[in-house]
């Protein structure tokens, strides 16, 4: 069965009988049909169709990539694209075979109007998908005796090569038909990393990407972090920066052009990315390596050789980019210090005057009106990128203050408050009044309604909307807005991520290493009690209804995730598993549901008249903990560091 993440590829029985119909009227040629045993040494790389393709991979594991997405093989996979496709195909044991078959398609004039109608619904010879077949067998049969008969190059047999192409069609859109088959499943994290890698320079909206797999962004980022060893957001940064690294040693371009060239925002945001990454300017990495890379010179006291390309014996590599010059070695460390030496010592004599502390001056005329436009001084440029910085979100890059004083939280008020950032203005959190935790910090802070009109008036600098994006348009328009996807993003991604965009990326690792603490701390003294192994229900209880809560929930979330406690094997396989929020339980039912300590969330009562609510073992021992709305309805730092608290210290109190 196809999981959420071939969404795109499911074809309802609509689409699939237009798709016949488009086949029965259309003129089919087929061009070729080829064999090739594509070995792991030497895999099929960026080929360009030349036609629209069925591909019929098998014999072993194999990664299938189509143009940006990336597809897994086990053992057979029939992969279909149109011309100008991009088709690689790296097997993961020794080899895999693979067939091809190339064909054409056109319209007849007599239906070709009414074809073209439908070609605007859905065109199958452009299509792209993957499938593990029903019957794989039949098929490599078929292709088998389809490039036979095309090898032979007689009429007869090639006739008989289309008549399986034919079969092949009609086996692919009967399996199709069934529903039950399993298709290739696009490896997000590599596609992700290939249209980084195409579309570095242009805008980047990481949703857009998520929404070709059918994942949400949470999902994307946790996978590509797992493969990649950094967010989607680093490696974006670490892409753009290696090409403006390029430009800056190869080209003249303006840093305001590389930096545009290069996908940042402004030269602002470049130079403080090279503040953070090289502690340098992107104009003295530009002279640096200018220097570095020169291989002649001047000697008052002699003249080396010159060998037809080059002055020969100056400046020798020496093992990973150390030098030697005169015969001795010298460290990366030294040489680099000699240059900016050197540098500003040029800078001094070609000015006439002391050199100012103030800003650098360039020895070279004709660069200096290239590149010192977008940052005269060192001191002046900091003072521009003080004000405003660039994050990146799903919703694309947004502007945001460098330090933003008129702050307006609509959700994740405990996450801006642990950051040591008091709002001016928050939504929700008035709902619970006093009892939420983080009340006493926001006594100041103004309750309104996310609404355009009541967010207008607080005039911010800044906005965090967490709970629905449903008005996120307009009120970008009042002020830079961040749309946190927090039901996608685990806590510390999230906390991260909202550290960087208030400036705060110090006091969120500090936020964080404290929650990290607290939890192994409760997990320690849960096992020191002996509860390591007991299991937990949690959920809403009622009369009429009981919805038991899974690892979706923020209260499952922290229960199971965070403090790592069992759930019973019932809501494991029927709600965890199946990754549902909530499971409808009903009472007849609930007693296998219920594990050996029960955690009631909300403000309703439980069902203490009804009798099978009273011969729950859990209920009989008092083995309930009470988890109230104010703790309940959040997933921010503070009230999730709250709730480690209440839950840990009423199974402590219930243990003894």
């Amino acid at each position: 069965m196809q999981d959420e993440a071939a969404a795109s590829q499911v074809f309802t029985p609509e689409m699939i009988d237009t798709m016949a119909h488009i086949w029965t009227r259309s003129i089919i040629t087929l061009i070729d049909v080829r064999f090739q045993n594509v070995a792991s040494q030497y895999p099929l790389e960026q080929y360009k169709m030349p036609s629209s393709m069925f591909i019929y991979a098998c014999g072993g594991e194999a990664q299938i990539q189509m143009n940006e997405t990336t597809f897994g093989m086990e053992r057979f996979g029939l992969v279909h694209g149109g011309k100008g496709s991009l088709l690689s195909i790296s097997p993961k044991g020794e080899n895999v075979k693979t067939f091809m078959v190339f064909y054409k398609a056109e319209l007849p004039l007599f239906f070709k109007r009414h074809l073209q109608q439908l070609l605007e619904e859905v065109n199958p010879f452009v299509q792209q998908y993957g499938y593990t077949p029903s019957n794989p067998i039949l098929l490599l049969d078929w292709f088998q005796q389809m490039m036979t008969g095309w090898n032979r190059g007689k009429a007869m047999d090639q006739l008989q090569a289309k008549s399986f192409l034919y079969q092949l069609i009609h086996g692919v859109y009967r399996d199709f038909e069934s529903g039950e088959i399993r298709y290739l499943q696009p490896d997000p994290a590599c596609s992700a990393k290939i249209y980084l890698d195409k579309h570095y320079m242009q805008p980047i909206m990481f949703q857009e990407i998520a929404d070709m797999f059918g994942i949400s962004g949470g999902q994307l980022t946790r996978l590509f972090k797992k493969k990649e060893g950094m967010s989607l957001q680093e490696y974006l940064i670490q892409r753009r920066i290696e090409a403006a690294c390029h430009d800056l040693k190869h080209t003249e371009a303006t840093i305001k052009e590389i930096a545009t060239g290069s996908g940042f925002a402004d030269e602002k945001n470049l130079f403080r990315m090279f503040k953070k990454y090289y502690k340098m300017t992107p104009s003295d990495y530009r002279k640096i390596n200018a220097l570095s890379m020169q291989v002649d010179g001047i000697d008052n006291d002699s003249h080396f050789l010159y060998y037809e390309r080059e002055l020969a014996g100056l400046v020798q590599s020496y093992r990973e980019g150390e030098s030697t010059m005169f015969g001795k070695v010298r460290s990366k460390e030294m040489i680099l210090a000699a240059t900016m030496s050197l540098m500003l010592l040029l800078s001094a004599c070609a000015s006439g005057t002391p050199s100012n502390n103030g800003g650098t001056v360039n020895s070279n005329p004709a660069q200096t009106q290239q590149t010192t436009q977008p940052e005269v001084s060192e001191t002046n440029a900091s003072e521009a990128v003080s004000q405003t910085r660039t994050i990146s979100t799903v919703k694309g890059d947004v502007k945001v203050p460098n330090n933003p004083q008129r702050v307006v939280v609509d959700y994740l008020v405990g996450d801006v408050v642990a950051l040591g950032v008091t709002p001016l203005g928050v939504a929700r959190a008035a709902r619970d009044g006093k009892e939420a935790v983080f009340a006493n910090q926001i006594t100041d802070s103004i309750k309104i309604a996310m609404e355009p009109e009541d967010v207008m008036t607080l005039e911010p600098d800044l906005i965090i909307l967490a709970w629905g994006d449903e008005n996120y348009e307009d009120l970008s328009k009042i002020a830079p807005t961040i749309y946190v996807p927090y039901g996608d993003m685990t806590t510390e991604e999230r906390i991260h991520f909202i550290g960087d965009v208030l400036n705060k990326q110090e006091e969120a690792k500090a936020v964080l290493s404290a929650y990290a603490g607290k939890i192994e701390e409760a997990k320690l003294a849960l096992q020191n009690a002996g509860l390591s192994d007991v299991t937990i229900t949690m959920g809403e209880f009622s009369d009429k209804s009981n919805y038991i809560a899974g690892a979706k929930h923020a209260v499952g979330e922290l229960v199971y995730n965070g403090l790592k406690m069992k759930a019973p094997s019932k809501v494991q396989t029927d709600i965890i598993d199946t990754d549902k929020y909530w499971g409808d339980i009903s009472m007849e039912v609930l007693a296998a549901y219920i594990g050996d300590y029960l955690i009631a969330i909300g403000d309703t009562e439980v069902p203490t008249d009804n009798a099978v609510w009273k011969s729950l073992p859990a209920v009989q021992h008092n083995r309930i903990i009470s988890v109230g709305t104010s703790l309940s309805w959040s997933t921010d730092i503070m009230t999730s560091s709250a709730l480690i608290d209440h839950i840990v210290n009423q199974l402590l109190a219930m243990a003894r």
